[in-house]
């Protein structure tokens, strides 16, 4: 009877632990007096700024998802993993991210990231991701999304071959983010328009 009493004093410390995490995590993002953790699932709309090797495309879409810890009454911090499709390809990598809390509801982001997988072959390692996010609602934000991607182009060309070069291009997106429960919803539904219009693509090919 004595071990079994130990036994389950024992489990119960994790349990409790455990129970009192899951308790503080939340979907809808509040600061640390109601939250002490919460998911992040973004999806946006974003409209690029200025023309790059990738054409006139200017539409992008981004779904950020990933989770932050309020470490404090006013500061969370976190990380994200986002997935971009514009016309420079399919970017995805990590973020790490900041939040101040300007009220209960409302909060200013910044964070920076580098894309680890690319569909595009000029795209090289070491470039850098950022965003800069205002939301006055857990579900709706306007963002700025600014970029130094690094990509390798043509320098000068003669008939017989091209002399390439691999250089910084910094670049910006301008755009809308919904969140929560939406930005599942949408995440979905972005991921499938885009499948459809890569599928019509390839078939015209």
């Amino acid at each position: 009877m004595r071990a079994l009493t130990i036994l389950s004093l024992l489990l119960a410390g994790p349990v409790g632990l455990a129970a009192q995490a899951a308790a503080s995590l939340c979907y809808h993002a509040r600061p640390k007096a109601d939250c002490g953790a919460f998911l992040l699932t973004n999806f946006g709309g974003y409209l690029m700024v200025g023309k790059d090797d990738w054409g006139d495309s200017h539409f992008r879409e981004v779904a950020d998802w990933g989770a932050m810890v309020n470490v404090g009454e006013k500061d969370a911090v976190g990380g994200s993993v986002f997935a971009s499709v514009d016309r420079a390809g399919l970017l995805l990598g990590p973020e790490v991210r900041y939040r101040r809390w300007l009220s209960a509801s409302a909060g200013l982001d910044v964070a920076v990231g580098t894309p680890l997988v690319s569909s595009s072959g000029s795209i090289a390692s070491g470039s850098i991701t950022g965003l800069v996010r205002w939301s006055p609602s857990p579900w709706f934000a306007v963002a700025a999304r600014p970029e130094a991607l690094r990509w390798t182009s043509a320098v000068s060309c003669t008939p017989g071959a091209c002399v390439t070069a691999t250089r910084y291009h910094p670049r910006m997106s301008l755009g809308v983010e919904i969140g929560g429960i939406p930005g599942v919803v949408l995440t979905g539904l972005g991921a499938a328009a885009s499948y459809a219009v890569f599928l019509l693509v390839a078939s015209s090919d």
